[in-house]
């Protein structure tokens, strides 16, 4: 935050302007208008009593214009901390932040009022009227770990991954250290910070990077009580562990989860813990351990009706080749239920894997459309299961050239993979 004598400056400008006055007629009879020039523009600062004039002169009261202002600077203060804590905002909370424009006088004040609102409008799921706001907000952006650089840091994070910009988010960290700018924000907004992070290196297939980042918030975290976010980084921390095939340990962290559930009736809600008893199943079915991991995917859909655990759900069973629970899950969840692509393209694969009698042609069209798709989106775990499938399948038809093309893609997908997680 600016010394408070800058601010005075800037709202002095503000209402001169407001009022359509000259620095003229403001300045005469207490200093000269390049003298008010200056102070209006942060160059000097003057004594207090000059500004007081100033004030008086503009029909403003200093004392009641600076408490209003950090009253309601500590209102959206408060919202943000509520929406970093994923906290049901009151009415009257979100009158506010919607009326932003008329919260505040001092410019540095409404670029903070702008700035939590773009958060709300993530927290609604408008991030294209976010991104547009961030994007205004964006030049005024000084970079020098103040609280207006701390909180466009963060939420410009927080939109990265409502954009699925994983890669995009890993490298602006990596080229501007911005963790480092954080390091004036509270604990609890670092901890956020670095989960961001840890998200998207995850998701950019870049694993010891995340680990680091999960760690360094579990750090932050050591004497805040903030169960649901510690419910993430549970989840989080146990999601990579599972991807660098630390299998116990990442068991450890979800049973953490189910411990902390178990014990805070305030988070016990029926999506938390599907999710994760749909991370223990995946932990499992990367273990092979099919039976277990149909077992975990049931009870996830049992707490909570989610098309994500139930398509895992069936690429479990068809590994275990339990096609009678397979086939109960087509008939239960049809293809109109699913909406999200990737959910789309494994069902038809696996309903096609069930078939007796394949063709090539059928065999292509299939792997034309589903396989780009999860290279693009990098869902490289998808093209390693399915890649391999398909190419035998091709093999008992005796179509070699496509068998070897699939395990081609298997194999780059592989080595990329191996690159990043070794970078």
């Amino acid at each position: 935050m600016e010394k408070q004598e800058l601010q005075w400056g800037k709202y002095i400008k503000y209402s001169r302007q407001q009022k359509k006055l000259k620095q003229d007629d403001v300045a005469i009879g207490i200093c000269t208008p390049s003298y008010l020039s200056r102070i209006e523009n942060g160059v000097v600062i003057a004594e207090q009593a000059l500004y007081e004039q100033l004030f008086e002169r503009l029909g403003l009261d200093l004392a009641e214009t600076m408490k209003n202002e950090a009253h309601t600077l500590q209102s959206f203060e408060v919202i943000y901390e509520k929406l970093l804590s994923n906290e049901v905002l009151i009415e009257a909370e979100i009158e506010l932040l919607q009326h932003f424009n008329e919260a505040f006088q001092l410019f540095e004040h409404q670029l903070i009022a702008k700035l939590i609102y773009s958060r709300y409008l993530l927290s609604i799921k408008e991030d294209s009227l976010a991104r547009a706001l961030l994007l205004e907000l964006e030049p005024f952006i000084t970079y020098k770990g103040d609280r207006i650089t701390t909180l466009y840091l963060a939420i410009t994070a927080y939109a990265h991954l409502s954009f699925s910009e994983f890669q995009l988010l890993a490298d602006r960290e990596f080229d501007g250290f911005n963790a480092q700018l954080m390091m004036r924000a509270n604990a609890f907004e670092q901890a956020n910070y670095h989960y961001h992070l840890a998200f998207s290196y995850h998701r950019s297939y870049q694993f010891q990077k995340a680990i680091t980042h999960i760690e360094i918030a579990t750090k932050h975290m050591r004497h805040l009580f903030k169960p649901l976010f510690q419910l993430k980084l549970y989840s989080m921390k146990g999601v990579i562990l599972n991807d660098l095939h630390h299998f116990n340990e990442a068991l450890n962290e979800y049973n953490a989860g189910l411990n902390l559930l178990q014990h805070v009736t305030s988070i016990q809600t029926p999506l938390q813990y599907s999710s994760l008893h749909n991370n223990i199943a995946y932990c499992y079915e990367c273990q092979k351990n099919f039976t277990k991991a149909c077992e975990h995917y049931a009870l996830a859909q049992h707490y909570e009706h989610d098309l994500h655990s139930v398509i895992n759900w069936m690429r479990a069973c068809y590994q275990l080749q339990d096609f009678a629970q397979l086939h109960q899950l087509f008939t239960t969840y049809d293809k109109n239920q699913f909406s999200v692509p990737h959910h789309l393209y494994q069902r038809a694969l696996l309903i096609y894997a069930c078939e007796s009698e394949k063709s090539i042609p059928e065999l292509k069209q299939l792997e034309e459309q589903a396989f780009p798709h999860f290279e693009q989106q990098q869902y490289f775990e998808l093209i390693l299961f399915y890649a391999p499938l398909w190419a035998g399948f091709y093999e008992n038809l005796h179509a070699y050239k496509q068998a070897s093309h699939c395990y081609r893609l298997a194999l780059q997908v592989s080595e990329k993979v191996r690159k990043r997680m070794s970078s």
